[in-house]
């Protein structure tokens, strides 16, 4: 029968507005799989970079689902389980109920975006435009490469093409853009942007043989403007091939069932208006989510960076430690050597002391019997001077070994001295070191909570333990060193101490020795005053073996404030070289940590990069969510219900068209992932493409669009009018 064009508007209406309306509602209790695929273009709209972002959904846990995905580099973007890959078959193991994973394909689209740009009349480069005034004409084409042939029932053969709808939006700044027209689609103004909407139904007209007569959708959108200084945003481009469940429109065998088909799409309709409500509330959830995330990798970030300048001061000051300790360990192993000598000098002092003491004991003796026996005065005294000449002289010479043994002794507490407060400052710089690896242990606990992060923190943490715990040996010994250093300054000032008084019992031994030698030469002279004589003589004798007791307490109490210097030293010895080693142990874990530090600054440079071209997507994902909700309830209100009243009865046989229109819902069907999916799994698959944006380097200047709009009518009653109420 001859077809009636008033029903072919309809018809083809009806095809459209079921393209426009998108759904994502699966079977309760099957595995969804909802695909978007991202597509970076370049001004011309040729593919440069096509990124598939895949989201696997179940009522209840997924558990070990296997999925089938052409997918390379795949990446779970969203958890922490790693799958199992062979060839095209993935398997995740899981008890969520949600698995989010992407990554990149080679694969052909099957819709191109194709766009043309001319100024005053002669086609360009778009970037040989940029900066250029003048008359500007954009050609933008959105062109379906998935044809299929298929066979009616009536036995003709036809090729179709897989129901894509597409919207295309372009941005126009007022202050470059003016006498903005289009030969389709819509124009918006907010006072500063103008942008233009232009829905594309690629392949429609060749799979249902329609003339411009029914339907006017022209397949290329012209755009042209006066323009100053060329330069413009993104061309972004929404395709899907997703239909709704309309089971009376599609078993509908004539044109009353299509009636009653229409009817439930109106009610239909009505459920997806509100559910993309929901769904633009959600999205503002995860916008804001998103937002924060963005906010925590910067600031892990700065963290990162402020830890990768820490562990190369860290660094710095740990090899500098380990230096200087080698050279206290040199230094501490030279003054043991002396401490040991030193010791030995005041036993070969002490023996001396005893044996002076002895040698004075026999001369007060010999002084007595003097004294007793005046009768053998001249023998005894030239003996007794004779041998007092010579204990004197020795005197002198152990007084004058004394005193050099006590100024040595003062040079050793200045040495000693020195030493401690070297140590005392690398103790302070010990635990500055103690601070600043809590320091860097509390950011890695930070880290810790990124997602992701973990393992990254994990090993930080690790490190960051060892070397506190070097550390912690290195205050150890350094508070060992230290104590050692006391013990040692102690018996050295004991020593000193003793030493001091030695040298003065010496000096008043000597004084009655020469008292001694004095009155033992005047005895020489005669026997006048003898008497007197004999008794200085004993009372010299007193004197001396006074002396030679307190000379024999000295240098026991030096001795023993040798031995304290000994051991002092040799702790001294071992504490250095726990240090020494110690410090060499912490200069490979700083190396190490400094490395680990670098390539971590490294990661948060480039997780911070992502994360803001992440955010920047996340909002205009929210802003399109809003529009589609805006949208649908436009739609709804606008479209289906005033769609409900354009079907007329007929009575003329309709059967190609039905058969047209079930074949292209077959493939709408059918289309349910662009990359794979397995055989039991419900699927979606959208395109969201994008061109590079064409801008002169110089500040970017950020406008926010609304929806007041100049146009009267609103986007859908465009749409309506497309088809047009002609013959």
């Amino acid at each position: 029968m001859k077809t009636n064009r008033k029903l072919m508007r309809a018809l083809s209406l009806l095809l459209v507005l079921m393209m426009v309306m998108s759904t994502a509602a699966f079977a309760e209790g099957v595995v969804s799989k909802d695909e978007t695929v991202f597509v970076n273009l370049d001004p011309e709209g040729a593919p440069v970079e096509k990124i598939s972002s895949i989201w696997l959904h179940s009522d209840s846990s997924l558990g070990k689902i296997e999925d089938k995905t052409s997918l390379k580099d795949i990446k779970n973007v969203k958890g922490d389980e790693v799958p199992e890959i062979n060839e095209d078959n993935i398997t995740w193991n899981t008890d969520k109920k949600d698995i989010f994973y992407q990554g990149i394909t080679d694969k052909e689209l099957p819709v191109e975006l194709r766009i043309q740009y001319y100024l005053d009349g002669k086609r360009m480069d778009p970037k040989d435009m940029l900066g250029k005034s003048g008359k500007v004409k954009i050609n933008v084409s959105v062109v379906n490469k998935d044809s299929h042939i298929i066979k009616l029932d009536s036995g003709k053969e036809k090729d179709v093409y897989t129901p894509f709808s597409s919207v295309v939006v372009m941005n126009l700044p007022i202050d470059i853009f003016s006498n903005v027209k289009i030969n389709s689609g819509k124009l918006v103004s907010d006072g500063n942007n103008q942008i233009v909407t232009y829905v594309a139904l690629p392949g429609l007209k060749q799979s249902l043989d329609l003339d411009t007569n029914i339907i006017d959708i022209p397949e290329t959108l012209v755009v042209t403007a006066d323009v100053e200084e060329f330069e413009m945003g993104s061309v972004i481009l929404t395709v899907t091939s997703e239909l709704p469940e309309v089971n009376d429109f599609e078993n509908a065998g004539d044109f009353d069932e299509l009636i009653d088909g229409i009817e439930k799409i109106k009610d239909a309709s009505e459920k997806l208006s509100d559910a993309t409500g929901k769904l633009y509330e959600g999205q503002t959830t995860l916008n804001n989510g998103i937002n924060e995330f963005v906010n925590g990798v910067d600031k892990v970030n700065v963290g990162a960076n402020v830890l990768k300048d820490g562990s190369a001061k860290l660094k710095d000051g740990v090899n500098a430690s380990y230096e200087g300790s080698k050279e206290i360990n040199n230094g501490v192993k030279a003054l043991n050597d002396g401490a040991n000598k030193l010791g030995q000098g005041f036993t070969g002092l002490g023996q001396g002391s005893m044996e002076f003491s002895s040698k004075a004991q026999e001369f007060s003796k010999g002084a007595e019997q003097v004294a007793n026996g005046v009768s053998q005065i001249p023998e005894k005294t030239q003996m007794m001077s004779g041998g007092m000449n010579e204990l004197v002289q020795g005197t002198e010479k152990i007084q004058n070994g004394q005193e050099q043994l006590t100024e040595g002794l003062k040079n050793s507490l200045d040495a000693i001295e020195q030493i401690k407060k070297g140590k005392e400052k690398e103790l302070g710089v010990v635990n500055a070191l103690l601070k600043g690896v809590e320091g860097l242990e509390a950011a890695a606990n930070g880290l810790a909570k990124v997602p992701g992060a973990d393992g990254i923190a994990a090993k930080m943490l690790e490190g960051f333990g060892k070397q506190k715990m070097a550390l912690e040996g290195l205050q150890q010994s350094s508070n060992q060193l230290i104590s050692g250093l006391n013990q040692v300054e102690e018996g050295i000032k004991q020593a000193q101490m003793a030493s001091s008084q030695l040298g003065e019992n010496l000096g008043k031994v000597n004084e009655g020795q020469k008292k001694v030698a004095y009155g033992l030469g005047e005895l020489a002279k005669g026997t006048s005053g003898l008497e007197d004589a004999s008794k200085r003589l004993v009372a010299g004798s007193e004197g001396l073996m006074a002396g030679a007791n307190q000379l024999n307490e000295g240098a026991k109490q030096a001795n023993e404030g040798v031995k304290g210097f000994s051991e002092g030293s040799n702790t001294l010895v071992q504490g250095t070289g726990k240090l020494t080693n110690g410090l060499g142990q912490l200069n490979v874990g700083a190396n190490d940590l400094n490395k680990g530090a670098n390539e971590l600054a490294n990661g948060t440079n480039q997780l911070s990069t992502a994360g803001g071209a992440l955010k920047e997507g996340s909002q205009k994902l929210t802003d399109g969510s809003k529009e589609l909700d805006e949208g649908m309830k436009k739609f709804y209100e606008e479209g289906i219900l005033e769609m409900s009243n354009k079907v007329q009865d007929s009575d003329f046989n309709i059967d190609d068209i039905m058969d047209t229109k079930d074949k292209i819902l077959d493939l709408s069907n059918d289309y349910k992932s662009f990359t794979g999916i397995a055989d039991e799994m419900d699927g979606s698959v959208k395109f969201v493409m994008k061109t590079e944006e064409l801008k002169v380097e110089k500040e970017e200047v950020e406008v926010e669009t609304n929806n007041n709009k100049k146009n009267e009518g609103g986007f859908f009653n465009w749409l309506k009018n497309l088809f047009k109420k002609g013959n």
